[in-house]
């Protein structure tokens, strides 16, 4: 994404870390090597600004969001809601399994680091509960020791006589509880009128974060809310007339989730606001939906675009904007399972991602 770009162009004149940094980690790293952590990781200490803390976090979750420019707060209604508003997963009337795998940069075979998503959701009595796994994995990362603090003849003679001082990996995971609730209700506009039916899920994620780097690690406990606001445009006695309007909001780490690394350094993840506008216009004519969407994000700045065509809910393309990257997409549901391809071309290297879901309740029946 754009604000990847931007923070590797940010922090690319401070590739030298100090020995005040944490000092388990090595100082010197090849131009790629700090490529891989600060696209991937926000590792401790070295981001300039505290925003970029834990971005593994901010990771795409699930093709269909992707190849829509990741612009679905107000649209998320599947297994990965938990990641764009965990008022979303009220919205699931199925047991829901979902999984992902993306290489992030570099090839397939030997890509830059390893994302993994995996998650269920269950409706229990008058609540959607859902347990979701993440994880970003780096390996082989070079290592090298610090020569900031060597005079000018110590580091040419280092230059000249160093030998490879090994590999060390990183590895981020976070495990999500989300709990999450549907209400119903009409807005009656008069005699005169008519009423609207309303939908407003809300929902919470109760968050585990734990990473490791080079042999340390650190952990944090954080908290995340959503809603939604869901009517039908000129709807009379359940229609949708003009389709669905929705308006969402997810604010993310309502506390400013703490994480605590055990050399006694702290970073933390800073709240930060989504929001966003979805409109889902059904088109008889086609067979079909046209849905558009829209978000807006508070830690960065990031406007997202998103449009949707499905067709007699089988088949979906889409197209976006995600901080003005192209992305793509197509999508296939059946009765018992969805599969979603996603594309984002951007300048690091363009990412291909595939993400299934699979109604569980359906394939036992």
């Amino acid at each position: 994404m754009m604000r990847q770009a931007e923070r590797v162009t940010r922090i690319s004149k401070r590739v030298m870390w100090t020995s005040k940094s944490l000092t388990f980690i090595p100082s010197y790293l090849t131009v790629v090597t700090v490529t891989s952590l600060l696209l991937l990781n926000g590792v401790p200490n070295i981001l300039a600004q505290s925003k970029y803390v834990a971005s593994f976090l901010e990771i795409p979750v699930g093709a269909r969001a992707l190849g829509m420019g990741d612009a679905y707060v107000s649209l998320a209604d599947d297994g990965t809601a938990f990641h764009y508003n965990p008022a979303g997963t009220a919205l699931i009337n199925s047991d829901v399994l979902s999984m992902m795998y993306s290489s992030q940069y570099g090839s397939l075979l030997t890509p830059l680091a390893d994302f993994y998503f995996a998650g269920y959701a269950q409706k229990i009595q008058d609540l959607n509960v859902s347990v979701d796994w993440v994880r970003l994995s780096v390996d082989n990362i070079p290592s090298e020791p610090d020569i900031s603090e060597l005079d000018p003849a110590q580091r040419e003679y280092y230059v000249k006589h160093s030998s490879d001082n090994g590999t060390f990996g990183s590895a981020d995971d976070a495990i999500y509880l989300n709990i999450s609730r549907l209400y119903d209700f009409d807005i009656d506009f008069g005699w005169l009128f008519f009423k609207i039916p309303v939908q407003f899920p809300i929902g919470i994620n109760f968050k585990y974060i734990h990473r490791l780097l080079s042999g340390r690690a650190a952990s944090g406990i954080g908290l995340d809310g959503g809603f939604m606001l869901r009517f039908p445009i000129g709807s009379k006695e359940g229609s949708h007339g003009f389709g669905i309007l929705s308006f969402g909001m997810n604010v993310r780490d309502i506390t400013n989730t703490r994480i605590a690394w055990d050399t006694q350094t702290n970073e933390t993840i800073p709240r930060s606001v989504l929001w966003g506008l979805s409109y889902d216009l059904p088109i008889s004519f086609l067979q079909g939906d046209a849905v558009f969407s829209f978000n807006r994000d508070s830690r960065y700045g990031d406007l997202l675009f998103g449009g949707e065509y499905i067709y007699d809910k089988l088949l979906s393309v889409r197209l976006g904007s995600d901080a003005s990257n192209l992305t793509a997409g197509a999508g296939i549901e059946l009765s018992f399972m969805r599969v979603d391809y996603a594309f984002l071309g951007q300048s690091l290297g363009n990412v291909n991602r595939v993400s299934a879901s699979f109604y569980l309740d359906r394939i036992l029946k």
